[in-house]
């Protein structure tokens, strides 16, 4: 049996999907392959509402000594995470958050936790469900990530200390480089819980790791350390904007139980985007260190 630790139930939810942009399938009525094409075609978007949205970030800052960076830099970057995604049109406002979330949802209300290393490793097992078995090769291909977006809880889990060793401690420069180093991760992994996926995926699709300029890194790559700020396309802008409004891509996500990795398989599928070369390898290596298997 095929045992993908990642991966969330497709059907686990009533179906729901377009035969158009805005034409909705019967509830419960598996859709046809003509159908999901049509869901999950981004050559056509359909009406998106550019209007101002607005979204609550619950923050939760571990109270252990481990985070006492964290709580110092934090109401600095705070700022200039909302000013990007003002930018955007998307308004963020912060509420205090407790050991246990509050009511989330995808797109409306979020939380982000910096957490503890151990806590950090506690929650991610969690989330993707990796099972004991399979936990050490988890923790073997994640050596380099600080932080897991899950579009499905609406949460964010941010390991504060490895981030700090690993990127700030080894590229020394003065505290406003760390204040914009965590600035990006932040921003970047609100994208995730946007519906953003990263601007590496794929080789042919409208999303690149830098902009027109060449300079500036598009704040869905990897380039987050990058000095100068980041930016976005028009384009990622109106994904976003599809999404908080419930539009074409928000039905993408709500189609797949809100899960990335079938909506990117969905996306490749329907739209004939490649992967780079690189990122098959990649997907090759993960997927046998975490017992799963590739197509």
């Amino acid at each position: 049996m095929r045992k993908n630790i990642f991966r969330r139930s497709f059907w686990g939810l009533v179906l729901l999907t377009l035969l158009g942009p805005g034409a909705p399938v019967q509830a419960g009525k598996m859709p046809s392959f003509q159908e999901e094409a049509a869901l999950f075609s981004l050559a056509d978007l359909g009406p998106v509402d550019l209007s101002i949205k607005r979204a609550t970030v619950e923050v939760y800052v571990s109270p252990h000594p481990e985070l006492n960076s964290f709580h110092r830099l934090f109401p600095q970057v705070w700022p200039r995470v909302q000013d990007f995604y003002a930018r955007m049109g998307v308004i963020l406002k912060m509420s205090q958050g407790q050991p246990q979330p509050g009511p989330l949802a995808p797109g409306k209300n979020l939380r982000l936790e910096a957490l503890t290393h151990k806590a950090w490793i506690g929650r991610t097992f969690k989330a993707f469900q990796v099972a004991p078995p399979f936990r050490l090769r988890f923790l073997a291909v994640c050596q380099d990530k600080y932080a897991f977006a899950h579009l499905h809880l609406a949460i964010i889990h941010l390991d504060f200390k490895r981030f700090q060793e690993d990127v700030c401690s080894k590229r020394p420069g003065r505290e406003a480089d760390n204040l914009e180093r965590l600035t990006n991760l932040i921003i970047h992994e609100l994208g995730h819980l946007f519906g953003l996926y990263h601007a590496h995926e794929f080789v042919n699709d409208p999303i690149s790791d830098f902009l027109p300029d060449g300079k500036t890194p598009n704040f869905m790559s990897h380039y987050l350390t990058h000095p100068g700020g980041l930016g976005f396309t028009n384009y990622q802008k109106r994904l976003v904007h599809s999404f908080l409004s419930g539009g074409k891509v928000y039905q993408q996500y709500r189609q797949v139980d809100y899960d990335p990795l079938r909506y990117l398989e969905l996306l490749k599928l329907h739209n004939k985007y490649q992967e780079p070369p690189a990122k098959r390898s990649e997907n090759r290596v993960r997927a046998l260190a975490l017992g799963g298997r590739l197509k």
